[in-house]
């Protein structure tokens, strides 16, 4: 079996087409299928931000009791991975699944995933499923973490360059979830890039504002990450989204 990675952008089908052949040889005897989502399939990567992210779907019977592949399996697999060079992308991301959706997450969207191999052995999401599980991120959104909080008290080791990145994988998310308790359709904000999202935002409102404020100290920053100034503007404009969001939600 071959994973078909031609509906992904063009720049990932190299990378993902190297991955997904590494999940395939090692995962053959429990595999069920192979799902990529996100900006590599959507568009609208940030080059040096964005990952390419998948789902691995495998029988119950590969995982251990504890949920997880055995770590000699995830060793094997890590080692086929570490060669793979993800440039233009941030990251490689995959989380293996055991045919079911994660407690408190929402399957696969309509339209905002692609199939590369096998089959999606969920139900896809609905639009019903999709704003419950937006008003509870919302509802526990922290603009500011504790854990970030404390990095931007330390330094060395490039740990707040990791922290500013892990920033944007929360934004993103955050601006679907704003979205789609705003917009009446929410699998077709789903299926947008994000620029298409922060564009159909008022940027007269606080948080149309502050998420183009965010998207533009992002392009700014990466994929260099070399000027410190950057790295907290993007992280001074993240918790500054992150606040109107929070901020709306408390008067929704």
């Amino acid at each position: 079996m071959e994973a078909d990675v031609t509906c992904l952008v063009s720049e990932a089908q190299p990378i993902a087409a190297r991955a997904a052949a590494v999940y395939l040889k090692h995962t053959a005897p429990w595999f069920v299928g192979l799902v990529a989502h996100g900006s590599a399939y959507k568009g609208g990567y940030i080059a040096g931000c964005s990952d390419i992210d998948f789902q691995l779907y495998l029988d119950p019977a590969a995982f251990t009791p504890e949920g997880t592949l055995p770590l000699s399996l995830l060793m094997v697999i890590h080692r086929d991975l570490a060669p793979i060079d993800p440039s233009p992308f941030r990251y490689v991301q995959c989380y293996s699944l055991p045919c079911a959706t994660p407690p408190g997450q929402a399957s696969p969207v309509p339209g905002a995933y692609t199939v590369l191999a096998g089959r999606l052995p969920v139900a896809e999401a609905t639009s019903a499923q999709l704003r419950d599980s937006a008003r509870l991120a919302l509802a526990r959104l922290e603009p500011l973490s504790h854990s970030l909080a404390s990095e931007l008290t330390s330094c060395g080791g490039e740990r707040l360059q990791h922290k500013t990145r892990l920033l944007c994988t929360e934004v993103w998310p955050t601006l679907y979830q704003f979205a789609t308790l705003q917009l009446d359709n929410p699998i077709a904000v789903w299926n947008l890039p994000k620029q298409d999202v922060i564009a159909l935002l008022p940027p007269e409102t606080a948080v149309g504002s502050a998420i183009r404020a965010f998207y533009a100290a992002v392009c700014d920053y990466y994929p260099d990450e070399t000027t410190l100034e950057g790295r907290l503007a993007v992280i001074s404009r993240g918790v500054a989204f992150l606040s109107a969001a929070q901020a709306w939600w408390a008067e929704w």
